[in-house]
């Protein structure tokens, strides 16, 4: 039995076998064969071609009913070129004339191609090169017997019940994961507040990030057990120490049976002061999470994840489908974000400058979408046509002066004109906000507020810039700190502007669904709160509990601080109260 210690994601407890993340790097072998070996060699790569077809027609038959289009064409369009004459013909002839192995022959053909690809113009072209090499790959894997644990759309695997094991896992590695069952994620890398974090907790599954070394200390089907809360794994635990776990996570789930009973109470304070507490998403079956903690609406719809795994952005009418199945299905207020592309969230499909967007001051968010009106457009388009079926409104993520501000407002009123010209039903006064996550936005809030219908302060970002850490980086993320008193005092800020201007402020960053935080922000004047649902009815239960006149006096004394330790000992009497 040994145990690792990293940051822990959730409150749960999860034990299951392990699924370790396997080097997606193939070794190729050279063999020089015999005349005689030849023909063998042949059938041995066309028996490998097979196969590998028939792994594709699986993967298609298996796909879910409501998966995208493209998902579909993706699969299709590796079938045909597995079958393509000029991988799979010219391999054989380099079998043939060089009397060599399969698996080097198709290796050095794939090479070729891709030496072709690199060499075109077009952007789309040249980014094929990974489709030969991914065509490639699960052929040389099969020739070879690599058992490959990867989580791309080609997985077929069950991993239901099992823990995904690896060094690093992006946001839209975690999306794959959401449907398959799995219990839980470590990884060596990654923090608290990543977004692969943010989408663990929205899938209710516990996770230990920051391990550095599991991968070199996990084999696969080890029994795992992952202790969210505390950010402990315990690798082959004895029958002792897993009966206890047992025990703890049956106290879980009778915790949550008593939250359940908070359902249909009314989300205001012991002093009557009526809080909203709303929803984020990434996806339309995330609403009926929602739907079960009876949350007043969606406070944030991140629409980046239906951009991510596939190779060209959505149309129009894909786009318009998702919003107004969600719009319908919520009946209630839904907040879309437009695309949020940058940092650790990236898309597979190529687009200019996207290499500025890896950077978390780069080209990202709403700086992205003014240079790519072509990606932009189509999906305001889509949202202004959903908000025909539901109360819905936009939010533009990452405003940071009142130039985006204004190009922003003229491209909707523009699109607007044209949606009216073409005579299609849309919302003509649809409400436009503004996510609050730059030290310059919260600084203007009260100018902005006099722009834009409502404010939400993203405080992971907010956090992250006002500091300076990248908080994907685990080297300098235990500087990242909710309790500063300069990000205090920016949030602080935000609120004061919305009630001057008299609009609606919420908060959807993590500190939102964090209940260590809800007494000092309903100190501060916050009463609108978006969170996953996983953690909507324990901040609900933290509301009913408090009482907003008590809370003010130590609320100021921490905002009065300029100590951080100080503030958080001042926190503890906060929530004691």
């Amino acid at each position: 039995m040994l145990s690792l210690f990293g940051s822990g994601i959730g409150r749960g407890i999860a034990i299951g076998p392990a699924y370790v993340l396997k080097n997606s790097d193939i070794e190729i072998p050279h063999v020089a064969l015999a005349a005689s070996q030849v023909n063998s060699e042949v059938k041995r790569f066309r028996a490998a071609i097979n196969a590998t077809e028939n792994t594709y027609k699986a993967l298609l038959k298996g796909l879910a009913k409501d998966a995208p289009k493209e998902s579909a064409a993706f699969i299709n369009a590796h079938m045909l070129m597995l079958r393509d004459p000029m991988i799979m013909d010219e391999s054989i002839k380099i079998i043939r004339k060089e009397q060599v192995n399969a698996e080097f022959a198709l290796q050095t053909q794939a090479d070729t191609l891709i030496k072709v690809f690199e060499q075109m113009e077009d952007a789309y072209l040249r980014a094929k090169k990974a489709d030969v090499q991914h065509v490639a790959n699960r052929v040389l894997r099969r020739l070879l017997n690599i058992v490959s644990h990867n989580l791309d759309e080609f997985n077929d695997e069950d991993l239901g019940g099992r823990i995904v094991v690896g060094k690093d896992l992006s946001p839209a590695e975690t999306m794959f994961i959401k449907d398959r069952k799995v219990a839980s994620f470590v990884t060596d890398l990654g923090s608290q507040i990543s977004h692969t974090a943010i989408i663990a907790r929205s899938l209710k599954m516990p996770a230990v990030v920051g391990l550095h070394g599991s991968t070199r200390y996990i084999n696969d089907n080890d029994m795992l057990i992952v202790d969210g809360m505390r950010g402990i794994i315990i690798i082959n635990p004895s029958s002792k120490v897993l009966r206890e776990y047992k025990s703890r996570q049956s106290k879980i789930r009778a915790r949550e049976r008593e939250l359940n009973t908070l359902i249909k109470k009314r989300s205001q304070t012991a002093d009557s002061q009526r809080i909203q507490l709303l929803g984020n998403i990434e996806t339309a079956k995330d609403v009926k999470a929602l739907t079960k903690v009876n949350a007043a609406g969606v406070g944030l719809y991140r629409t980046e994840y239906l951009f991510m795994n596939r190779e060209q952005a959505p149309n129009e009418s894909e786009q318009f489908r998702e919003y107004k199945r969600i719009a319908s299905s919520v009946g209630k207020p839904v907040i879309i974000r437009t695309l949020d592309i940058g940092g650790d969230k990236q898309l597979d499909f190529n687009y200019p400058n996207k290499q500025s967007s890896e950077s978390p001051l780069g080209l990202r968010a709403v700086r992205m979408c003014l240079s790519h009106i072509e990606i932009f457009k189509p999906q305001l388009r889509a949202i202004l046509r959903a908000s025909a079926f539901g109360k819905v409104s936009i939010m533009i993520p990452m405003v940071s002066n009142f130039d985006e501000i204004n190009q922003i407002l003229t491209i909707i009123k523009q699109t607007k004109a044209e949606l009216k010209a073409e005579g299609i039903s849309h919302d003509s006064r649809i409400k436009v906000g503004g996510m609050i996550e730059v030290p310059a936005a919260a600084i203007m809030a009260e100018a902005f507020a006099q722009k834009l219908d409502f404010l939400s302060i993203g405080t992971n970002d907010l956090i992250q810039y006002t500091l300076a850490i990248d908080r994907v980086d685990d080297a300098v993320n235990y500087l990242y700190d909710p309790m500063h008193p300069a990000v205090l005092q920016l949030i602080k800020q935000v609120i004061r502007a919305g009630r001057k201007a008299d609009i609606p402020v919420s908060l959807c960053g993590e500190m939102a669904g964090n209940v260590q935080y809800t007494r000092l922000l309903l100190g501060l004047g916050l009463r609108n709160f978006s969170m996953d649902a996983t953690y909507l009815l324990d901040v609900k239960d933290r509301i009913l509990n408090a009482d907003t006149t008590k809370l003010r006096y130590l609320v100021g004394k921490i905002m009065s601080s300029d100590n951080p330790s100080e503030a958080r000992d001042l926190l503890t009497k906060l929530n004691q109260i």
